[in-house]
């Protein structure tokens, strides 16, 4: 034990001690890192961009962290006293995801010639690359740049439910900037010393103080919060992942459903498609996406259509709201200029919003993945259970595959030539109360079987779920008939939506009963037709090419297949090529068949 100022202090005591000084100091730098403008110490070409110093000694503590963006020294921080030692630079590259490999053993890294974006940073060619691991101890991953000295030896701190990790990213499309900060109290594991580590680079609020952060909004010129989920994502997920993919002998599944299963509910794949619109995996990682990080995104994006639909588009607010956007979900542009990917078009806010709600559907698939009650002995197994639906693959001489067969390949529309599809498998599926819950529509009338497209990154997400309508923080204009479940009865129509491509030509499609009773009929765009009129149950964008109605086909229980093949109705001139329907109530909605199928892209010229 020890004498403190006339009290008797344990070793316990003295590290709550030492921890409520730290929470003091983070509070105090996370402000200063997040209110400081564009132009400061955080871009200032000189500042390494990863920073590792020991902190000890209370009454040095605030002063030496204060210093933190800038400083050249690590104090070590003793009981007696304070000893300034040499900084440990980590690495002398950009921190971005571009060129922030090839750390050699030394901390030192390997470079050519480089030259400087308006950012401050370094523009390097790696000569050799080094494979850095995640390390993780506790409740928040050791950021991979971290020494292996001190991996071994520290954690991220924890206070309660305080986790003292934090990440940051800045985008100001008019200043060219696209950067990120991190900073992480590390604690050792014998307890008694902590260390703060700091790193930025390339990739506003007020004074965010660290209590108020999740509730912070953005601000021009200053860094946003990125929330992290700490549940337990990352490795244990590509585990997962990894023994569903590597299982397929094993599982108690038919094999095709196997097969298909094992698609669907590929990490690697998700990620890769996110990387290929844009979006910057490593910055935030799939596997810690918040509900509240999309809900932000979508937000912002609501706010850009405000401006795109007004009278006078404000350019310079459109910079702001842009830079918001993507300091909410970070992108990663290299080094182009920012100017480049404003956005400041309904095509452009669309194609956001797309991305927006494919996170959406990922963050709901890794939720399902990272199910500890899951049966690890048959992983696809599990799965499958946690879909709640039932699949029944369609044998290729059944009466319905061929029906389907037909289908697909009458209404695949003149306009969408640059591909054609070859079906993989098709299943029967019933999902969990969908029958229940649509039997009161199925009085209705009117009552056909539509295509619904989507990317594969959701179809997680869309088969545990179901198909699900947009939620109020997205913006009505992303939505030309309003927010819904749209479907379409020309099968490319629908499979434009699956976003495939060379990289990844499987595409997954749904055919579903829908109960669309009496028709809104619309040849223009309305964004408020989801406000339908009385004794309306859904809307029909009447497009100027649809199947032939006398070519349909009709059940036993009077649903509608119209698989006839296309025709040109020359009475209407509304601005559709095909017709679209939609829906406003889920539980108008059965699925019924999905289809897996392959994209053949032509090549032209």
């Amino acid at each position: 034990m020890q004498m403190i100022g006339g009290e008797m202090w344990t070793a316990a005591g003295r590290r709550l001690h030492q921890q409520r000084d730290l929470h003091a100091i983070l509070r105090t730098a996370h402000r200063r890192c997040c209110t400081r403008p564009i132009g400061g110490g955080l871009d200032a070409p000189a500042a390494p961009p990863g920073d590792l110093r020991t902190l000890s000694g209370v009454g040095m503590l605030i002063h030496q962290f204060k210093a933190l963006l800038a400083p050249k020294k690590i104090y070590p921080w003793r009981s007696s006293h304070l000893q300034s030692l040499e900084v440990r630079r980590l690495h002398t590259a950009p921190s971005n995801a571009a060129a922030a490999a090839a750390v050699t053993d030394g901390g030192d890294q390997d470079k050519t010639k480089s030259a400087k974006d308006d950012d401050g940073d370094d523009k390097v060619q790696c000569k050799k690359e080094k494979i850095v691991t995640a390390t993780k101890k506790g409740a928040a991953v050791l950021d991979q740049y971290i020494p292996d000295n001190i991996k071994t030896a520290y954690h991220v701190l924890q206070v309660g439910d305080e986790i003292y990790d934090a990440t940051m990213n800045q985008t100001n499309v008019g200043g060219n900037n696209n950067k990120f900060y991190i900073i992480q109290a590390l604690e050792s594991d014998a307890g008694g010393n902590f260390m703060v580590y700091s790193r930025w680079g390339r990739v506003g609020t007020r004074d965010i103080h660290w209590s108020y952060r999740k509730g912070s909004h953005c601000y021009a010129h200053k860094y946003t919060w990125l929330e992290m989920d700490y549940g337990e994502a990352d490795k244990e997920t590509n585990k997962k992942t990894s023994s569903i993919t590597n299982q397929l002998e094993e599982t108690k599944l038919e094999t095709r459903t196997a097969s298909f299963i094992s698609l669907i509910c590929d990490i690697s794949m998700m990620k890769q498609q996110m990387v290929e619109i844009g979006y910057n995996a490593d910055k935030l990682p799939l596997g810690k996406l918040s509900k509240s990080t999309i809900l932000k995104g979508y937000d912002v994006l609501k706010r850009i259509s405000n401006v795109i639909s007004g009278a006078d588009t404000d350019r310079t607010q459109l910079e702001q709201l842009t830079g918001e956007f993507y300091s909410v979900i970070p992108h990663d542009f290299g080094f182009k200029k920012m100017s480049e990917f404003i956005i400041d078009t309904p095509q452009k806010l669309k194609a956001k919003l797309e991305m927006v709600e494919a996170l959406s559907e990922i963050e709901i698939a890794i939720k399902l993945l990272e199910d500890d009650s899951s049966d690890q002995d048959h992983p696809l197994y599990a799965r499958y259970k946690q879909f709640c639906c039932d699949f029944t693959p369609l044998e290729v001489d059944s009466e319905e595959y061929s029906m389907i067969k037909t289908y697909l390949t009458n209404t695949h529309g003149k306009t969408h030539t640059g591909y054609t599809v070859d079906i993989v498998q098709i299943f029967k599926v019933s999902r969990l109360g969908e029958m229940e819950r649509f039997q009161k529509f199925a009085s209705a009338g009117n009552r056909m079987l539509l295509w619904h497209g989507s990317r594969l990154t959701n179809w997680a997400g869309i088969l545990s779920q179901g198909l699900r309508i947009a939620p109020p923080e997205a913006p009505i204009s992303g939505f030309m008939f309003g927010k819904g479940v749209y479907f379409a009865d020309m099968f490319s129509k629908s499979a434009n939506y699956c976003c495939a491509s060379e990289a990844c030509k499987s595409g997954v499609m749904l055919l579903c009963e829908v109960a669309l009773g009496e028709m809104n009929e619309l040849l223009y765009g309305d964004f408020g037709a989801d406000n339908l009129p009385n004794g309306k149950l859904s809307t029909k964008g009447v497009g100027q090419t649809e199947p032939n109605i006398a070519e349909s086909k009709i059940t036993d229980d009077g649903m509608v297949i119209p698989l006839g093949k296309p025709e040109k109705v020359p009475s209407r001139r509304g601005s559709l090529m095909y017709n679209e329907y939609i829906v406003y109530n889920v539980d108008q909605i059965r699925m019924r068949y999905i289809l897996n199928v392959n994209f053949n892209f032509k090549r032209w010229g």
